[in-house]
């Protein structure tokens, strides 16, 4: 569901993937692999040189190339591989783990954070060793008989000095290539490192140089996406009207643009945000394909439920909407459909029970792709959109 906040710019801001945590529910999936005796991955590591760490607080994360297999950020040897293993005799006591746990996170995250707990793992041979900086994170699961690694999900940020100027040059490049008009300044860059969540996978490294007007997200070395605003000079007229068109089929009044952004990759190669209102992180928008102008998706968080984090309010929301009628709610979203999309959606099945709450599909049944529409508490329509690929 598309809250107070845009979900495509809340995406933007994550960045251009979004890496999701390793929860406990994966866990429990490894130990049950480990205890059941299903054949592990191979210890193959493989060195990665990436100059310095992904995703952070700009888009938009989540999930390609400034990056090398080599020498690691900091000017010292940095292996992202399958698993770190130790030449020495295995210590398998608890600040034997710990050292273990730690040794693994400077290699592969490049950075350590400050040791929080560790934690025995029910029905496996297996400690989490947990470690934690504010919203950054080191989970290492160690094997209590053999002290090795067995799996790991860990997240830190660096600062624009820590940035290699390689890596930080070649970005440019790719984001002038992509049509950045703007020299990007990078603030900061975040990184993701996970291990262990896919069987026979290597490690996966996820990393996001960004700025308050752009950013670039790689995976394992190998360029993913990017986010970056656009000067309104740089919008056609034609384009522009074809957004406010769309607007004023979901609200009444004037709208005033006051931002554009363009977002590559993931699926999402061609398309621009039109955003509209005082406040971007509250703003209108519609995004359209950048060379067709097609409109994808629009949305208008003013219609939306006031307090779209309570979880008292969402489950409302939720039943609310199962609640109403299945021809009201087609009805109201064919007519911004027909409008908007150019497209009868009488023609397509409605379908409830969506994992965002107040949000519905409503399905082709052939090569078509799926809309999505959201309501509020009364009903009413604030956002609407094409399912593409990179959405779930």
């Amino acid at each position: 569901m598309l809250e107070r906040e845009p979900e495509w710019y809340e995406r933007a801001r994550k960045g251009p993937f979004e890496e999701a945590k390793f929860t406990d529910m994966h866990a429990d999936k490894v130990m049950r692999r480990v205890k059941e005796g299903e054949p592990q991955q191979e210890r193959k590591g493989f060195k990665f040189r990436a100059g310095i760490a992904a995703a952070a607080g700009v888009l938009l994360l989540v999930g390609a190339g400034v990056f090398y297999l080599g020498t690691g950020p900091f000017g010292e040897g940095n292996t992202a591989g399958s698993s770190y293993q130790h030449e020495e005799t295995a210590d398998v006591t608890e600040a034997g783990m710990i050292k273990t746990a730690e040794k693994t996170m400077q290699e592969q995250l490049g950075k350590k954070l400050p040791f929080e707990s560790i934690e025995p793992q029910v029905g496996a041979d297996q400690v989490r060793v947990i470690f934690k900086d504010g919203d950054y994170y080191a989970n290492i699961w160690v094997s209590t008989e053999t002290g090795q690694v067995m799996m790991y999900s860990m997240s830190a940020i660096f600062d624009a000095e820590e940035i290699d100027n390689d890596m930080l040059g070649k970005a440019k490049e790719k984001l002038r290539e992509l049509g950045y008009k703007g020299e990007f300044k990078a603030d900061g860059l975040t990184r993701f490192v996970n291990y262990g969540r896919i069987p026979n996978q290597a490690a996966q490294v996820s990393e996001n140089l960004f700025s308050g007007e752009a950013q670039i997200g790689y995976v394992n070395g190998k360029y993913v996406g990017a986010y970056f605003d656009v000067g309104q000079e740089e919008i056609g007229e034609d384009l522009k009207q074809t957004g406010v068109n769309a607007m004023s089929n979901l609200r009444s009044g004037t709208v005033k643009l006051n931002k554009a952004a363009r977002n590559t990759g993931e699926g999402r190669d061609g398309e621009i945000t039109l955003f509209y209102g005082p406040d971007v992180s509250s703003s209108s928008f519609v995004t359209m394909n950048y060379v067709t102008h097609t409109v994808l998706e629009i949305s208008d968080p003013s219609l939306a439920p006031a307090n779209p984090n309570s979880p008292e309010q969402r489950a409302e929301q939720d039943q609310k909407l199962l609640d109403m009628d299945d021809a009201k709610l087609q009805s109201a979203a064919a007519a911004v459909a027909d409008g908007i999309f150019g497209i009868r959606l009488e023609d397509y099945t409605l379908v409830k029970n969506q994992p965002s709450p107040g949000t519905v599909s409503f399905e082709s049944g052939g090569t078509a792709p799926a809309i999505e529409a959201s309501y509020n508490l009364e009903g009413v329509m604030y956002s609407f959109k094409v399912k593409r690929e990179m959405n779930p």
